[in-house]
């Protein structure tokens, strides 16, 4: 297997960074997971304009210069995926600074980028597993505040707070945690954007708190075509138990139905509108939807 690193094609073993770098020791690195899926008209990167636009967000919040454009980034995610002979899986690229560096900010703004291409067979990945009904729980962390990093950029450190969310609700004996804000407000899941359903019409959380993900995008952009009414509002806790059904969204799970928030169960699971949307974004996904060349980049 091999990555692509800074231009060239390397054993994926070669792909290594100093532990005093400063991406590594103080979480700089930013970073973009998308999917390869294969269909009847070949294999495509799914959002793969829209990953790449994020990831230039998440550069400019972290002051980090990129040393490639869009297009040279798309060519080099193709090459590696071709390179790895990728049908199903995933595709994760970084931009880093790899200098060794013992201050906060660093010294020498040198940037890297590796790129990752890896069949889901290679990383023992069951997406129809991943994609079962989640058993959720309400962490007691709360969502980092948009005020004190920007939670809208995909960088490293900012996982920490998913990490230590995500490793409560396995203690728990939960699947899923979902973290709250610093408002009150349902903000998203470790890592993948929440969705609930009352009536005909979807509800989700404004982008203030969260990760804007590119499957939210992708189910909020399915529901204005397809005349799906879909809100982007504060959710309070406490209104969780107005809903009938409940949804995650995200880069390898796509559509996963929510069976229970702690003791607020949706019955049945998946609920009728979580159904129409996951079949929906399966219907993108194998190019037979009206958005599909919107979000498939077939290669």
């Amino acid at each position: 297997m091999v990555a692509w690193l800074n231009g060239s094609l390397t054993d994926i073993h070669n792909a290594k960074v100093s532990l005093l770098s400063h991406s590594f020791s103080r979480g700089s690195a930013i970073f973009e997971v998308l999917e390869i899926v294969t269909n009847g008209k070949g294999t495509a990167l799914l959002g793969l304009h829209q990953h790449c636009e994020r990831f230039f967000n998440s550069a400019r919040a972290l002051h980090i210069q990129l040393p490639y454009n869009k297009e040279q980034i798309i060519e080099a995610i193709v090459t590696c995926a071709k390179a790895n002979n990728c049908k199903n899986g995933l595709v994760k690229f970084f931009a880093y600074f790899d200098d060794i560096e013992l201050t906060i900010v660093p010294h020498s703004m040198n940037v890297s980028l590796a790129i990752f291409c890896i069949n889901y067979e290679t990383l023992n990945f069951d997406v129809h597993e991943l994609s079962k009904p989640s058993r959720a729980c309400l962490s007691t962390y709360k969502k980092i505040d948009p005020l004190t990093v920007p939670v809208y950029a995909k960088v490293a450190g900012n996982y920490v707070n998913s990490y230590l969310a995500q490793m409560e609700a396995k203690q728990k004996g939960y699947s899923d945690a979902i973290l709250v804000d610093t408002q009150g407000n349902i903000a998203e899941a470790a890592t993948a954007n929440i969705f609930f359903v009352k009536g005909q019409s979807l509800y989700t959380p404004t982008l203030r708190s969260i990760m804007p993900g590119i499957t939210r995008m992708i189910v909020l952009d399915i529901a204005h075509h397809d005349n799906i009414p879909a809100t982007e509002c504060d959710i309070p806790v406490e209104s969780i138990n107005q809903f009938s059904e409940a949804f995650f969204s995200g880069s390898v799970n796509n559509i996963q139905p929510i069976e229970s928030i702690d003791d607020v169960t949706f019955r049945p699971v998946p609920g009728t509108i979580s159904q129409i949307i996951q079949d929906k974004v399966t219907s993108l996904i194998s190019g037979n939807h009206p958005l599909t060349n919107k979000y498939l980049y077939y290669f």
